[in-house]
């Protein structure tokens, strides 16, 4: 198949869309396909890596009505069109965007990343929902990438077909040659005989409780265990800026529970940087405030990398995800929260079970088996179509 990509970030832009984008292009051109990515004029160095497929990136950062034009001139020899929906990757709630489906010559099947309430504008989400619905009846197909979101397209009417495929770890499980968790630690001062090291993987953002891992560290050195948290990546992505006045206001927290000297920024890192540091970790924390989600892709990196992780219950039943087995749940609360750590702390015969169990659940999220389940549906949906 021909299959155009269209998003509103991709590498080196920062974002996780933008690196799910770059992922999945390249494992469908592994399975024989011709992929495209259409996307932001501010990827000013596309093809950054082997095996890059070849890149548009022809698109103002505004994604007006002209540069939907852009879009299909660029698409009109194509099979299919693949939009990666999230809505800050495309300036927010702009509304050309939702009319793409109605102006691409091939069809088109539209992924959503989420379906989550507009965190910077929540009383918009009425107006999100008749844009989503919108996008959604205008495709041939839709894609989800959660059990949640599928659920709640499932119970629309109208909607074409639709394909729950999750997402892969954008940060893979290899550390420089030289790697040494030791060495790792000594080189930054932490203590490695006696702090315990807490890990949290990503921006900062409200939707990841980032406060509620400050009162964490906090209710833990109160309770006497010696714990450093290291934050491993940039405070927010390309797309969306306002991750960086929480993150401020996250750090002013520390500093006011006293314990910013007990925090380490590690800033933006490599890939193989990103996973040297989540494997010098004794433990991740996520307190995801919407509860734990296979959308998440910090979330699967953990999970990647085989650490076991406290985090917080997900909104509905998800397959695979058990408790004590490849994860601990709690509540979002921060005492729920300091306890799960205290135990992984006193029982490592625990902490080594979920890490070997989440290593296992790991491979239901290769990339070479999403992009199969993906050239599944495309295929699917070019049947329907001609039909």
């Amino acid at each position: 198949m021909r299959i155009g990509l269209v998003t509103g970030e991709y590498p080196p832009m920062k974002g996780g869309v933008g690196d799910y984008t770059r992922a999945i292009a390249v494992y469908l051109r592994e399975r024989g396909h011709s992929v495209r990515v259409i996307t932001d004029q501010r990827c000013v160095q596309p093809n950054i890596d082997s095996g890059a497929p070849n890149v548009h990136a022809l698109v103002s950062g505004r994604w007006s009505w002209m540069d939907l034009w852009r879009v299909r001139r660029a698409s009109t020899d194509l099979d299919i069109v693949n939009i990666q929906y999230q809505a800050a990757a495309y300036g927010g709630m702009r509304p050309p965007v939702h009319f793409l489906p109605q102006i691409t010559v091939p069809p088109t099947a539209v992924t959503f990343h989420d379906l989550l309430p507009p965190y910077l504008f929540p009383k918009a989400g009425w107006l999100r929902e008749r844009a989503i619905w919108g996008l959604s009846r205008g495709a041939a197909g839709v894609v989800l990438t959660n059990t949640e979101d599928y659920l709640r397209c499932r119970a629309q009417e109208g909607l074409p077909p639709l394909a729950e495929v999750p997402i892969g770890s954008n940060i893979p499980c290899a550390p420089p040659d030289t790697f040494s968790a030791l060495a790792w630690r000594v080189a930054r001062g932490i203590d490695a005989a006696d702090e315990f090291l807490l890990g949290y993987f990503g921006f900062m953002s409200a939707s990841k409780g980032v406060e509620t891992l400050m009162y964490v560290v906090a209710a833990l050195h109160a309770a006497g265990l010696p714990v450093r948290l290291v934050l491993i990546g940039d405070h927010s992505g390309s797309s969306d800026s306002t991750n960086t006045a929480y993150a401020k206001s996250a750090n002013n927290l520390a500093k006011k529970l006293g314990i910013d000297s007990h925090i380490l920024h590690t800033g933006y890192l490599s890939l193989t940087e990103a996973s040297a540091a989540m494997l010098s970790c004794d433990l991740m924390v996520m307190p995801y405030r919407d509860g734990v989600s296979f959308r998440r892709g910090s979330f699967l990196a953990c999970l990647a990398h085989g650490r076991a992780t406290v985090t917080t219950r997900p909104a509905v039943r998800i397959a695979g995800l058990r408790h004590r087995e490849n994860v601990i749940l709690t509540g979002p609360e921060t005492g729920a929260i300091v306890t799960a750590v205290q135990e992984l702390h006193s029982n490592p015969a625990l902490r080594k079970n979920i890490e070997t169990g989440a290593l296992r659940l790991s491979t239901q999220f290769e990339w070479p088996h999403i992009a199969e389940r993906l050239e599944t549906f495309f295929v699917e949906v070019l049947n329907r179509y001609k039909d």
